[in-house]
């Protein structure tokens, strides 16, 4: 029974029936395992591939399976962002840009939902370090949407310098999309046509490196030592009664008999008159023995026969140091304080809490940095479409703060702010504009508006 248990959770497992070690001297590894035992380990567990679609696969299971990984993307994603929203990041001009242009600029904004959809941006390329919009432009040169495209069916090419191809046939498109299977062609794109976000690109490959790609060794461990762990809850996790029977001046032979005998005594129940059924045994159920005396020197002796219950629980499988461990490599990749998932126990200092924050902090505007690329990219094909150079509209992307501790200190900050403000006012350095504009962070259409509504109610 324990073998066909066995053999199951290994097909679920591993998709494929528990490989049999052998005991042959010769076909055994000094670890005392079969060479076809450790190579299948090692093809599963240990065997980390560098191809694109791999690691892609990998860090997918990763999102769906490992809790700690998901939290800590989402959380990278939402605090970057902001909260998402109208609130995610705002656009500021410089003096003399057009309100026409700066209208170009939020319908483009709006009809892409950038702003609703920097979260799920974020989120895509932190974890396959890829993410691939196509635009979508009318007849009348407005991008009307950033349609998604699966990474895995991507292809960027490049040519010796490093630059984008810009032909036309297969194999000379700047970006081509494939069938992931077959590898069939499937479309052709303009360098413009399509915004490729890359995390963390190095030279040599024309793809971005996923944030869990040095994770996934870790993880590929951690897997496996978890697996076991089940494994071994599974089929170990009750009780096991070990029987200690007198067999005291009988042959090896009577003694075998004797023990399937009782063994057999104890599985056997009758289901009905003349038929008998054959029971597993329980740690529920009460046994009923017989304990004979026995005379040894003219006095009377207990009987050797005995029962005791065996606790299979070993501190091996209660250790949990090891997968700690790998965890912790795990969380590492993902450069998320274990304070913030809450798994952190012992943070009291409050050095350690500021310096984490701070890192935190910066990581988080390098997320940023990588969404402005794609605002930017967007805002200026769109100029580009209508006719305007982008070199003409001087515009800066700007996000909320991502230091904790200064979201804390916001309304200190604003209430100084405030009062610099009014004491630049009142000396007439400068004018209400300018206050609205570099102080409040509001877009030349938004002051207009706003000064209309003021001359309006005057």
């Amino acid at each position: 029974m324990f073998e066909r248990l066995r053999a199951k959770i290994a097909q679920i497992i591993a998709g494929k029936q528990w490989p049999e070690a052998s005991f042959d001297p010769e076909g055994t590894t000094m670890l005392g395992v079969s060479e076809d035992t450790l190579n299948f380990y090692m093809d599963r567990f240990f065997k980390i591939s560098p191809d694109r679609l791999a690691v892609y696969a990998d860090v997918e299971k990763m999102d769906r399976t490992v809790e700690e990984v998901a939290t800590a993307l989402d959380m990278l994603a939402d605090n970057a962002i902001g909260g998402g929203g109208e609130q995610s990041f705002t656009i500021s001009y410089r003096h003399g840009v057009p309100a026409s242009v700066e209208q170009i600029v939020d319908d483009v904004l709006y009809r892409t939902k950038w702003r609703q959809k920097a979260y799920e941006i974020a989120r895509g390329v932190l974890l396959y370090g890829d993410d691939f919009r196509q635009y979508v432009i009318d007849a009348d040169m407005n991008i009307l949407r950033l349609m998604y495209m699966p990474p895995h069916s991507m292809c960027r090419n490049e040519d010796e310098h490093g630059l984008l191809k810009n032909g036309n046939v297969e194999g000379e498109w700047a970006f081509e999309q494939r069938d992931p299977t077959t590898n069939a062609f499937i479309a052709g794109f303009y360098p413009w046509q399509i915004q490729h976000l890359r995390w963390n690109p190095s030279g040599k490959s024309p793809y971005g490196r996923s944030l869990l790609y040095t994770a996934r060794t870790a993880w590929r461990k951690l897997q496996v030592m978890e697996e076991a762990l089940v494994i071994n809850w599974i089929t170990r996790a009750f009780a096991r009664l070990l029987f200690i029977l007198d067999i005291t001046g009988k042959s090896p032979q009577e003694a075998q008999e004797y023990l399937r005998q009782f063994k057999r005594s104890l599985q056997t129940r009758r289901i009905a008159r003349d038929t008998e059924g054959v029971q597993q045994l329980s740690i529920v159920q009460d046994i009923f023995m017989g304990k004979a005396y026995h005379e040894i020197g003219g006095r009377a002796e207990e009987g050797l026969t005995d029962v005791k219950v065996l606790d299979t629980s070993t501190t091996a499988y209660s250790n949990m140091d090891a997968l700690e461990y790998y965890r912790s490599k795990v969380l590492m990749s993902l450069r998320t304080p274990k304070a913030y998932l809450g798994l952190e126990e012992d943070i009291n200092a409050k050095a350690t809490l500021i310096q984490e924050d701070r890192r935190y902090a910066k990581f988080l505007e390098r997320i940023q940095g990588v969404l402005n690329e794609g605002i930017s990219r967007t805002i200026n094909l769109q100029l580009l479409l209508k006719g305007i150079d982008p070199q003409t509209v001087p515009y800066v992307i700007q996000w909320p703060t991502p230091v904790w501790t200064d979201i804390v200190d916001e309304g200190t900050a604003m209430n100084n702010f405030a009062q610099a403000a009014m004491s630049f006012s009142q000396l007439g350095v400068v004018d209400p504009e300018w206050l609205a504009l570099h102080f409040l962070k509001m877009s030349r259409t938004e002051w207009n508006e706003l000064k209309a509504r003021m001359g309006g109610e005057q």
